[in-house]
């Protein structure tokens, strides 16, 4: 049994035998450290790379209705719960290519819904939503969205505090009294 004397012995000679252990054992220790963080990094490297080729290599259809389009509300829920399976039938992919854009468009003067997936969910993508909706696959490069870029104009992250700064000036009424 440990009495209080071999505790308090055991506890006063025990930093100084670990760091006698860990000075024994440096190299190896180095040399873990050293293979786990290379370990890490590499597979770091590796799950954002596959992020890249799988949001190359996205898929897309467009959902094009008939004049007498009305779904109920019970068909949107049910689209949009098929729309929220589509990155776990997608597989083992990297969570920020796993998710859907839906973009609402204008094709030969009709609404059109432009639905941007992962390649590996596009059966689910395909299937129709709605009766009357007829879904197409989207021409590539077709409807692309336009990047607007201004030159010396910082980005919004940084204008934020000079806005909150601002006050906001008072509403007239416009001789309007009662309303």
């Amino acid at each position: 049994m440990l009495g209080v004397s071999s505790l308090l012995d055991w506890i006063a000679t025990a930093p100084g035998s670990l760091i006698g252990w860990v000075r024994e054992y440096v190299w190896w220790l180095t040399a873990a450290v050293a293979a786990s963080t290379g370990g890490w990094a590499a597979g770091w490297v590796w799950w954002h790379g596959r992020a890249r080729t799988v949001l190359r290599r996205r898929a897309a259809v467009e959902l094009v209705p008939s004049a007498g389009f009305d779904p109920s509300e019970e068909a949107i829920e049910r689209h949009a719960a098929r729309l929220a399976r589509v990155p776990a039938a997608a597989g083992w992919i990297p969570a920020r290519a796993g998710g859907v854009r839906i973009r609402h468009l204008c094709v030969d003067g009709k609404l059109a819904c432009r639905l941007e997936g992962p390649a590996y969910a596009t059966a689910l993508l395909r299937l129709p939503a709605f009766p009357d909706v007829d879904v197409m696959d989207a021409v590539p490069g077709d409807h692309e969205v336009v990047r607007i870029r201004f030159e010396g104009v910082p980005p919004l992250g940084e204008q934020d505090d000079e806005v909150d700064e601002l006050e906001a000036e008072p509403v007239a009424d416009n001789g309007r009294e009662g309303t």
